[in-house]
């Protein structure tokens, strides 16, 4: 019914331009004829007049129907005798049919021309669309949008609904069957293909000579693609699979390096943990063997001094293989966070307790919160935060200094810190203070064996909390180490 209105619409409105194109040239005739200008002179008037109602209607049938009125209105109007369809003179019959025949003429060449003026038009305003769409690509990057931008770019330039399927992992299968065997055989199917024929999409594979990346699916329920639309389609396709193949090879690029730094970060480990593995080791093994040998021959006090070294040494090395297996799961992507909610003193009693042996000449303070707060986070890791947080500052901060531990919520977050009233972190350093094998040993005369690991496992397990890790140096000289932890579980939100 409404497609039937709008035609009826549309009839009407060329009826009225081609009475109002009628009544004008008449008018301009009548006019002339009183200005005594010759009677074939006015049939030219009429002609100008099917010209303008061959292009205001854009139609030939209208333009002849037109030319045929004009004919026998001048007929009427003009040639003798006068008010009547009769025509003395057999020349105006030669000459009407002159006219009609040139009307006919002139209604199928303008009709023509309008027409590749239209499809020229057409193809303009697809050809900027296309250019469009491709400089849209330049800047995308992952499957997800590119599949989103596809899927939107192919539906406003052929109007219909349009989805993309893109297969990032060949392992994975698609919920449409039929896309699915669009995407094995590399062939289209679906609406008026071989294969499907009866169904109303149409699936065409996003492929190039080497491979293929996934499937677009176009609802033909109403028509099937036309021949232009084919065309346009093609070149949007080709477009997608240069985008998707420079992904590609971003990607193995991106693994390629990875793996090459994951090499290169397993020869520096060797080679940094090297000595200090050593070290250690040795100092167990000549004191136990020492021991051993001369057990009844040495005084308690001795004895104990030699066992409280091992016990030093050993926990020194059982911290140190805890940090490479973090840092071998950080690497690859496997450190997994376990949260439960958690006491916060329970958490900072465990942490002073792993390092109580390990204090020395230091003092250790903790402030904790009067009542009592529960965060979630993983415990085992997030105590091995804070024993390396710790441990650094009795090894670094310098002899007889103290070290407090503290603990607080700040709005949404629970707020922990690590202070010392140390030799504090060298200006220049603190942008580095958590990188891969970065130490202040040496550097500040401090002799003390580690392979700058520890403060970059805090971070990671920090981050993997989706919290924050700041280091700084605070106003009485010392180290000072923040660390801020959300009090809501963003994992499950």
């Amino acid at each position: 019914m409404i497609y039937s209105f709008e035609k009826e619409i549309e009839l009407v409105k060329k009826v009225l331009k081609v009475s109002i194109v009628w009544v004008l040239s008449t008018m301009l005739a009548i006019v002339l004829e009183r200005m005594s200008i010759r009677v074939e002179n006015l049939l030219l008037i009429y002609m100008v007049g099917v010209l303008i109602s061959i292009v205001e209607t854009s139609s030939m049938a209208w333009g002849i129907g037109s030319a045929v009125v004009f004919v026998f209105t001048f007929n009427f109007l003009f040639t003798s005798p006068k008010f009547t369809f009769a025509v003395d003179d057999p020349n105006y019959i030669v000459s009407f049919i002159i006219f009609i025949i040139v009307a006919g003429i002139v209604s199928t060449l303008t009709v023509k021309l309008q027409k590749q003026m239209r499809i020229a038009n057409k193809k303009t305003e697809i050809t900027l669309k296309i250019n469009d769409i491709g400089s849209g690509f330049l800047n995308l990057t992952g499957y997800g949008a590119i599949e989103r931008y596809s899927r939107e770019s192919l539906s406003n330039l052929t109007g219909r609904n349009v989805d993309v399927l893109l297969r990032e992992n060949e392992k994975d299968e698609f919920d449409d069957s039929i896309a699915e065997w669009c995407y094995l055989h590399a062939m289209p199917c679906g609406h008026g293909e071989i294969q499907f024929t009866q169904d109303k999409n149409l699936y065409l594979p996003i492929q190039n000579s080497n491979k293929t990346y996934g499937v677009i699916i176009f609802d033909c329920a109403d028509e099937g693609l036309q021949e232009d639309e084919e065309i346009y389609i093609k070149t949007v396709i080709s477009q997608i699979t240069l985008v998707l193949e420079r992904e590609r090879l971003g990607r193995e690029k991106e693994e390629g390096r990875i793996q090459v730094e994951r090499e290169r970060l397993k020869s520096t480990l060797l080679r940094s943990i090297s000595h200090d593995l050593r070290t250690p080791l040795t100092g167990i093994a000549g004191s136990a063997n020492f021991l051993l040998d001369n057990l009844k021959e040495l005084d308690q006090t001795t004895s104990e001094i030699m066992l409280k070294d091992i016990c030093t040494d050993a926990e020194w090395l059982n911290t140190m293989v805890e940090n490479l297996l973090n840092m071998t799961r950080i690497q690859e992507g496997r450190l997994d966070i376990n949260k439960k909610n958690e006491v916060v003193d329970d958490i900072i009693s465990s942490a002073v307790t792993l390092v109580s042996k390990r204090i020395g000449n230091h003092t250790l303070k903790t402030e904790t919160p009067e009542e009592i707060l529960l965060f979630p986070v993983d415990a085992r890791l997030f105590i091995q935060v804070l024993v390396n947080l710790l441990d650094n500052a009795f090894r670094h901060s310098g002899d007889g200094t103290t070290v407090v531990i503290s603990a607080f919520a700040q709005r949404n977050n629970m707020v922990f810190r690590v202070s010392d009233n140390g030799k504090g972190i060298p200006e220049g350093k603190l942008e580095q203070i958590f990188d891969n094998f970065f130490t202040t040993a040496y550097q500040n005369g401090d002799r003390q064996r580690g392979v700058g690991l520890g403060l970059t496992i805090c971070k990671a397990i920090v981050e993997a909390h989706h919290g924050k890790i700041a280091a700084y140096n605070n106003e009485k000289g010392g180290a000072t180490f923040q660390i801020e932890l959300p009090m809501e579980d963003k994992d499950h939100e």
